[in-house]
């Protein structure tokens, strides 16, 4: 436990919206006063939130002219006042949000927690006198200013990352992608171009260098800063994340708010070491096929344990095809699994999430052995051999 309550931190001032508004009228709440989140109400009981993020990407979905709010929001629980900033680390990293209603119950709804407040607070305590370099990551995907928007967007997908640094041939920093700005500038223009809201204009190529729409004047950080220090320029700058670079501009790792939250969210259980993120099209998952891939993950991760590390956050991506075969989907699974010992990346692609999902784990399964050299120890290889089928 951290020992500070929600109730500390959260602020009574939160946008909300009906879940059979359109979804133009939250589009405007968000053009207008920029929240991180807008929550979602049926008359007096709160259903959920919606995020721009939300928004974006269901432009490739729905078309927003028509669309209202129930097509778009998506379910998050509510945590309430009395609760350590501990387990609402924790919510925010199961959940994958910036900010969570908070309340007594779906009826009570009284304000919102966000994770800036929540990093705010806590780094005025002996967790904001570390340094920057005990949570950055450090193996960090780097791209070269003439790669072309096509391939950033294809290291996003491979990596599952949402955030490249670009650097010359010394290392040296000399700009930023976002998936975010991706999206915006380059993948929605296009939709809206089928919608026949965009006739005329013209679209920037895939293949725009990426000098010419990367973000310049980045924010920094040294290693040896504070986190407190850190935090104090992610709230004056308004970012989730900052690139950490040494005296000469070299980039050394990537600080996120997630990496901050990670280690808070493990002070609620000391036996809860790793965290499932599910996306893309998990949501459409019936409950048996949903429960199983857990079982399954966590199956790995037990087995694993020692190899993985003593903490983590594994991202799974699932997208169905429209393909069948015998009345089953094609589905693809895109797996990154962060440890403290690594970063593992993985993709299966079959008929059923399930068994993608497990083409996936097994790819993971293969780096743990390759990279620990594990291929002379019986008791890890026998295991292996036999979770594929081959013994």
């Amino acid at each position: 436990m951290v020992g500070i309550l929600v109730q500390e931190v959260i602020t009574e001032k939160f946008q909300k919206i009906d879940i059979n508004a359109p979804l133009s009228e939250a589009i405007g709440i968000f053009e207008k006063e920029d929240p991180d989140l807008i929550l979602v109400f049926d008359g007096n009981v709160y259903k959920g939130v919606l995020t721009q993020d939300l928004i974006i990407h269901s432009h490739l979905k729905w078309n927003p002219t028509k669309a209202k709010v129930k097509d778009v929001y998506k379910t998050a629980p509510v945590i309430k006042p009395n609760e350590d900033l501990s387990k609402a680390a924790k919510l925010m990293i199961e959940v994958d949000l910036r900010s969570l209603p908070v309340g007594e119950s779906k009826a009570e709804i009284i304000g919102v927690i966000s994770d800036l407040m929540l990093l705010n607070r806590i780094a005025k305590e002996e967790f904001g006198k570390r340094k920057v370099e005990e949570f950055m990551t450090k193996d960090v995907i780097t791209l070269r200013t003439d790669d072309t928007v096509a391939k950033a967007l294809a290291t996003m997908r491979d990596h599952a990352i949402s955030r490249i640094p670009l650097v010359n041939e010394e290392g040296r920093l000399e700009g930023l992608v976002t998936l975010h700005d991706l999206i915006v500038r380059f993948i929605k223009p296009r939709f809206r171009a089928q919608t026949g809201e965009l006739v005329g204009e013209k679209i920037p190529p895939f293949s725009t260098q990426l000098r010419e729409v990367m973000i310049r004047g980045v924010i920094t950080i040294l290693p040896d800063a504070t986190v407190q220090e850190a935090v104090a320029t992610m709230i004056d700058s308004n970012i989730d994340g900052l690139v950490v670079v040494d005296e000469n501009d070299r980039v050394k790792g990537v600080l996120t708010i997630k990496d901050l939250l990670l280690p808070i969210s493990r002070m609620v259980e000391k036996e809860v070491k790793f965290y499932l993120q599910l996306g893309g099209d998990a949501a459409i998952l019936s409950d048996f096929t949903r429960e199983r891939i857990i079982e399954d993950i966590k199956r790995f991760v037990d087995g694993y344990e020692d190899l993985l590390g003593n903490e983590g956050i594994i991202y799974l991506h699932l997208r169905r095809f429209s393909e069948k075969f015998r009345g089953v989907y094609l589905y693809q699974a895109r797996m990154r699994v962060v440890t403290d010992r690594g970063i593992f990346i993985a993709t299966g692609e079959t008929w059923g999430a399930i068994q993608a999902v497990h083409d996936a784990i097994r790819a993971i399964e293969r780096q743990l052995l390759q990279k620990a050299e594990l291929e002379r120890d019986t008791h890890y290889y026998k295991r292996f051999l036999e979770r594929i089928g081959l013994a």
